[in-house]
């Protein structure tokens, strides 16, 4: 990223004396297929009143929060649509800091995922039981789904904590919806496919013997 024209002093009364003060900057990403513009902000301290010049050097020197945000949206391509984008859609929340979101559309996904295999009846937490009584995930797996179960039950049911969710949580939690993913669609997906590549392989090879 390349600092382009000025550097800012902005105004935000949440920063107390004693910190620093929040600067920003317009910066061009250097890649060749991108060059889009991005603001790059980060909060300095310095004393007395600093030149432009030592502010964009300092900004180039430090971890900048950036603005618009990267959003990170994986795309899920053995899983069932709907599923596939409301987990895409739980990334796209964490990588933009919507922590409580993030973690209300993992507990989504989990009970899609139960619906989608044919189980319907009870709470989250019967579903998720039931996954695991049909051999559908295995007993750590089913841990896994109830912690993401509980992580969203505080959002699902408006038990909001005063605290913020913890950045910690929320990643760890939509690490726990792929794991159950993988083990769902994607991993029974891919022994499919090597499967069907080994039967194609034999055939062919059986063609080509009774042709010789």
């Amino acid at each position: 990223m390349t600092l382009v024209g000025e550097t800012y002093k902005m105004p935000d009364p949440y920063f107390r004396i004693g910190r620093g003060d929040l600067y920003a900057a317009v910066f061009r990403c250097d890649s060749e297929t991108c060059g889009h513009l991005s603001i790059g902000s980060s909060v300095l301290k310095f004393s007395g009143h600093p030149a432009p010049s030592d502010v964009g050097k300092r900004l180039k020197e430090v971890h900048l929060d950036w603005t618009p945000k990267k959003v990170d949206r994986p795309e899920f391509p053995d899983v069932p649509d709907a599923i596939a984008e409301t987990a895409s859609e739980a990334h796209a929340c964490l990588s933009i800091d919507a922590y409580r979101g993030a973690v209300a559309l993992a507990r989504a996904v989990v009970e899609a995922t139960a619906k989608d295999k044919g189980i319907t009846r009870g709470n989250l937490a019967d579903k998720i039981d039931a996954l695991a009584a049909q051999n559908l995930i295995r007993e750590f797996t089913r841990e896994l789904a109830h912690e993401v179960r509980r992580g969203g039950n505080e959002i699902a049911h408006g038990d909001l904590a005063d605290e913020p969710m913890p950045v910690d949580d929320a990643q760890a939690i939509i690490g726990l919806m792929d794991e159950i993913l993988q083990e769902v669609y994607q991993a029974p997906a891919k022994v499919r496919r090597l499967k069907q590549s080994r039967e194609d392989r034999a055939q062919r090879n059986t063609e080509k013997d009774d042709g010789a």
